[in-house]
Order: C-alpha cells, then structure tokens, then sequence
C-alpha cells in the first residue's frame, strides 16, 4: 500500500474509530467485510479518554492585577487629566468616556520642571501600584491627607507623583496640590476600581502663553 492509501485507510479507522468508541459496542455485523488488519486495529482502539477539565472555584480570585478571569475579555480603561479644566476621565480603548470627575491639580501651570515646584508633570505615564494610603502623612505637616488610596505614576526624573484622595474635599475641584491630582474620597474609590497597572495615565497640558 502507498503513502496515500495508508493515510485514507489511517482517517478511515479514525473516524471509525469515533463511532465505535460513540456506540460503545460493534456488532459482528458492522466489522464482518473488515480485513483482519482493521478489525485488530479496532479491538486496540481503547476509546477517548472523558477531558479533565479545572474546577471553576476560584476562576474570579485572581493575583494578577493586571488580568482578567479565564474565558472573560477584558477591556483596558485608561485615565485622562484635564489639569486646564481640573476634570478626570475614564475612557476605554474605544474611546467611551465611562466616567469623569472632579480633581485638584497643580497650582502652578506648566510642565513640571524641579522638586516641589508645584506643577503636574504633563505627559502619558504607566502606573506604578494603588496603595492604601489612609495612614499616610505628608513630610510637612504630618497631616493625614491622601485619602484611602493613592495610584502612584512613573513620571521619569520625579517620584510621589499620583492620584490620591483628600482630606480637604473643599479644595476639589481646584488648582493648589503641589504635584499630584486630588480627588474626593468617593470618587478615587470609584476610579481605583476601574484601572488597573495595564492602564495609563495622560495629563493634558496647561495652556501657557510663551513670551
């Protein structure tokens, strides 16, 4: 028998083979006009083992930040800060504006240029973690006043750059943080369920007029 054969006759006793393990049982009667060769063949076929599939428990308990459950797609959400018009954007990889808010950015204008300058830097910048930041003080004053999270950036050159609640929700929406974006409590709740360490952070730029 050729190669050619040996492959129809190999898809032949496959498919039959199929059947066999479907049915369960052959009769006489179906495997009488085989040669001898096939009907061993057959009587070696050990049937198809019943998959082994992972239990679902836990499916939605994940350590990954930045994935989704199995069989689930996943859309990327991403942040947009208005620093001009103190707003905060949530849009998706479509560009669907899923949520917006009020923030406190920088009291300087412009693009950030020293430490403790007051501005925002100005840019696209990857996430770094989302912290609990409800005991955290600032170096100043001592005071508790990040909030209950703080979704910390990685703006190049700088560190301590995020987005973080307030203990001074007056101050939202508004131009006086000496870097960062404020937000009220309940909305950096929000926000920080929405993005995750796959999203990005863009900070739109101040207008500012060159002399």
């Amino acid at each position: 028998m050729n190669l050619t054969g040996q492959c129809i006759t190999g898809l032949f006793v496959g498919l039959l083979a199929l059947t066999v393990s479907a049915n369960e049982t052959v009769s006489e009667d179906v495997t009488s006009d085989f040669t001898p060769a096939v009907r061993a063949m057959l009587a070696e076929y050990g049937g198809t083992a019943v998959p082994a599939l992972p239990e679902p428990e836990g499916w939605d308990e994940l350590d990954s930040p930045v994935s989704a459950a199995p069989g689930r797609m996943r859309t990327p959400k991403n942040i947009v800060v208005d620093k001009p018009r103190t707003r905060l954007y949530i849009i998706n990889v479509f560009g669907d504006t899923l949520g917006r808010y009020r923030v406190c950015a920088s009291r300087e204008k412009g693009q950030k240029q020293g430490k403790d300058d007051w501005r925002t830097p100005e840019g696209t910048f990857r996430i770094h973690g989302v912290y609990n930041s409800t005991d955290w003080t600032y170096k100043d004053t001592g005071d508790k006043c990040y909030g209950p999270f703080f979704i910390s950036l990685i703006t190049p050159r700088f560190w301590g750059i995020g987005i973080h609640g307030t203990n001074a929700p007056y101050s939202v929406p508004g131009r006086r943080s000496h870097g960062c974006m404020r937000m009220r409590n309940d909305d950096i709740v929000r926000v920080r369920r929405m993005v995750d360490k796959d999203s990005r952070v863009t900070v739109l730029p101040d207008e500012v007029s060159v002399d």
